[in-house]
């Protein structure tokens, strides 16, 4: 799994090196941009038949499986590669109990890495950003997928009106079907309820706090 992550690391450095967008890249490779993402993200490796396409495209197949060989110079005029980072996962801890199980003994690792073409950071307002309070703060920020499955208790962006929009708590009435909650970690604040089409909602992946 490590291995994966480190691979995938490699081959979005060779990306950014061709293209300054990621959607271009997946292109020229006659895949979709979610496909590429997947291999970008370290889910799957490269097969043969991608790895000849690479080669095609200049890439050191031996550097992109091992880190040996040619490295590759990131492009002067395009963006940098998102420079992922690998945290140990110490445990588990339960929602309703202060307490860290197996941390001793769990070999886990976890890979921040996001595609910046398919996520986005946004600030909580200064001024009104009090709704989701303690939960999320003024100050902090969310990064938000522009792709990722809505679920019931989700936090999410959501767009409803000309206004900016809100962070909210993202549920599906269960009792009238084609309704969605929209509630705040306050509970004083009242749930507002839309049409499933009057909305636009975006998962969020990741909570910043302000330090």
């Amino acid at each position: 799994m490590k291995e994966k992550i480190f691979i995938a690391r490699r081959l979005r450095e060779f990306a950014y090196s061709k293209t300054d967008r990621l959607k271009d890249f997946a292109g020229s490779l006659d895949m979709s941009p979610q496909t590429l993402n997947s291999y970008l993200s370290g889910k799957i490796s490269p097969g043969s038949e991608l790895l000849i396409k690479l080669s095609d495209l200049g890439c050191d197949i031996d550097w992109l499986l091992t880190g040996s060989g040619k490295n590759l110079k990131e492009k002067e005029s395009g963006r940098k590669a998102t420079d992922g980072r690998v945290f140990r996962v110490l445990g588990t801890i339960p929602a309703g109990r202060a307490d860290v199980q197996d941390w001793s003994e769990l070999n886990e690792f976890k890979n921040l890495e996001y595609d910046p073409d398919t996520h986005f950071y946004l600030k909580i307002d200064e001024e009104f950003g009090y709704s989701m309070m303690p939960m999320v703060n003024p100050g902090d920020y969310v990064l938000v997928s522009l792709y990722g499955k809505l679920k019931d208790g989700d936090l999410v962006v959501a767009l409803y009106d000309k206004t900016k929009g809100a962070l909210k708590l993202y549920s599906e009435s269960k009792d009238i079907p084609g309704i969605v909650i929209l509630t705040s970690y306050n509970q004083a604040i009242p749930p507002m309820f839309f049409k499933k089409e009057q909305i636009r909602a975006y998962k969020v992946v990741l909570i910043e706090k302000k330090v």
